[in-house]
Protein backbone atom coordinates (compact mmCIF):
# COMPACT_ATOMS: atom_id res chain seq x y z
CA UNK A 1 0.00 0.00 0.00
CA UNK A 2 1.21 3.53 -0.72
CA UNK A 3 0.79 6.08 2.02
CA UNK A 4 2.54 9.08 3.53
CA UNK A 5 2.06 7.59 7.01
CA UNK A 6 3.61 4.47 8.47
CA UNK A 7 1.25 2.51 10.67
CA UNK A 8 1.93 -0.13 13.27
CA UNK A 9 0.73 -2.81 10.83
CA UNK A 10 3.20 -1.48 8.21
CA UNK A 11 6.04 -1.93 10.69
CA UNK A 12 4.86 -5.45 11.57
CA UNK A 13 4.67 -6.33 7.86
CA UNK A 14 8.19 -4.96 7.27
CA UNK A 15 9.53 -7.10 10.13
CA UNK A 16 7.69 -10.15 8.81
CA UNK A 17 9.13 -9.63 5.32
CA UNK A 18 12.66 -9.25 6.74
CA UNK A 19 12.25 -12.47 8.72
CA UNK A 20 11.00 -14.38 5.67
CA UNK A 21 13.79 -13.01 3.47
CA UNK A 22 16.45 -13.85 6.06
CA UNK A 23 15.06 -17.35 6.47
CA UNK A 24 15.00 -17.90 2.71
CA UNK A 25 18.56 -16.60 2.31
CA UNK A 26 19.86 -18.71 5.19
CA UNK A 27 18.21 -22.00 4.23
CA UNK A 28 20.61 -24.61 2.89
CA UNK A 29 18.93 -26.01 -0.23
CA UNK A 30 20.54 -29.43 0.32
CA UNK A 31 19.40 -29.94 3.89
CA UNK A 32 16.48 -27.54 4.21
CA UNK A 33 17.95 -26.35 7.52
CA UNK A 34 18.76 -22.78 8.54
CA UNK A 35 22.50 -22.16 8.08
CA UNK A 36 23.70 -18.65 8.91
CA UNK A 37 26.94 -19.36 7.02
CA UNK A 38 24.82 -18.95 3.88
CA UNK A 39 24.41 -15.26 4.75
CA UNK A 40 27.91 -14.69 6.12
CA UNK A 41 29.90 -16.48 3.38
CA UNK A 42 27.43 -17.27 0.61
CA UNK A 43 28.11 -20.98 1.10
CA UNK A 44 26.49 -23.52 3.35
CA UNK A 45 28.60 -24.88 6.19
CA UNK A 46 28.45 -28.37 4.67
CA UNK A 47 29.59 -27.03 1.30
CA UNK A 48 32.41 -25.03 2.91
CA UNK A 49 33.62 -28.06 4.87
CA UNK A 50 33.45 -30.22 1.75
CA UNK A 51 35.46 -27.63 -0.18
CA UNK A 52 38.07 -27.46 2.59
CA UNK A 53 38.35 -31.26 2.53
CA UNK A 54 38.81 -31.27 -1.24
CA UNK A 55 41.40 -28.51 -0.96
CA UNK A 56 43.36 -30.55 1.59
CA UNK A 57 43.09 -33.71 -0.55
CA UNK A 58 44.39 -31.80 -3.58
CA UNK A 59 47.34 -30.42 -1.61
CA UNK A 60 48.21 -33.95 -0.42
CA UNK A 61 47.91 -35.25 -3.98
CA UNK A 62 50.17 -32.48 -5.28
CA UNK A 63 52.73 -32.89 -2.48
CA UNK A 64 53.58 -36.30 -3.95
CA UNK A 65 53.94 -34.86 -7.47
CA UNK A 66 56.13 -31.79 -7.04
CA UNK A 67 57.66 -30.51 -10.25
CA UNK A 68 55.34 -32.45 -12.56
CA UNK A 69 52.72 -31.45 -15.11
CA UNK A 70 49.27 -33.05 -14.83
CA UNK A 71 46.08 -32.94 -16.85
CA UNK A 72 42.90 -31.81 -15.13
CA UNK A 73 41.16 -35.05 -16.13
CA UNK A 74 43.89 -37.07 -14.33
CA UNK A 75 43.54 -34.86 -11.27
CA UNK A 76 39.76 -35.33 -11.26
CA UNK A 77 40.12 -39.11 -11.56
CA UNK A 78 42.76 -39.35 -8.82
CA UNK A 79 40.80 -37.02 -6.54
CA UNK A 80 37.69 -39.18 -6.99
CA UNK A 81 39.73 -42.26 -6.01
CA UNK A 82 41.05 -40.61 -2.86
CA UNK A 83 37.84 -38.91 -1.73
CA UNK A 84 35.18 -41.25 -3.17
CA UNK A 85 33.57 -38.09 -4.55
CA UNK A 86 32.52 -38.81 -8.11
CA UNK A 87 30.01 -35.96 -8.52
CA UNK A 88 32.56 -33.12 -8.54
CA UNK A 89 31.78 -30.87 -11.50
CA UNK A 90 34.40 -29.46 -13.84
CA UNK A 91 33.53 -25.92 -12.68
CA UNK A 92 33.98 -26.85 -8.99
CA UNK A 93 37.35 -28.43 -9.73
CA UNK A 94 38.41 -25.43 -11.81
CA UNK A 95 37.46 -23.10 -8.95
CA UNK A 96 39.57 -25.16 -6.53
CA UNK A 97 42.51 -25.18 -8.94
CA UNK A 98 42.24 -21.41 -9.51
CA UNK A 99 42.42 -20.92 -5.73
CA UNK A 100 45.50 -23.14 -5.45
CA UNK A 101 47.06 -21.24 -8.37
CA UNK A 102 46.41 -17.92 -6.62
CA UNK A 103 47.98 -19.36 -3.44
CA UNK A 104 51.09 -20.38 -5.41
CA UNK A 105 50.74 -24.16 -5.05
CA UNK A 106 50.26 -24.84 -8.74
CA UNK A 107 50.41 -23.10 -12.08
CA UNK A 108 47.01 -23.76 -13.65
CA UNK A 109 46.44 -23.33 -17.39
CA UNK A 110 42.69 -23.36 -17.83
CA UNK A 111 42.83 -23.21 -21.61
CA UNK A 112 44.96 -26.34 -22.00
CA UNK A 113 43.38 -27.98 -18.93
CA UNK A 114 46.78 -28.75 -17.40
CA UNK A 115 48.67 -27.63 -14.37
CA UNK A 116 52.22 -27.67 -13.15
CA UNK A 117 52.78 -28.59 -9.52
CA UNK A 118 55.31 -26.17 -8.12
CA UNK A 119 58.40 -27.64 -6.48
CA UNK A 120 57.83 -25.70 -3.24
CA UNK A 121 54.49 -27.33 -2.40
CA UNK A 122 54.62 -28.72 1.12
Amino acid sequence: RLSTEVTRSDAHEALRLMKVATQAAATDPRTGRIDMDMIATGRAQVERQSREGLNTALKELFAERRGTRMSVSDIKRQLAEVTNMTNLTQEELSELLRTLDADGFVQYNERSQTLFVRAGVA
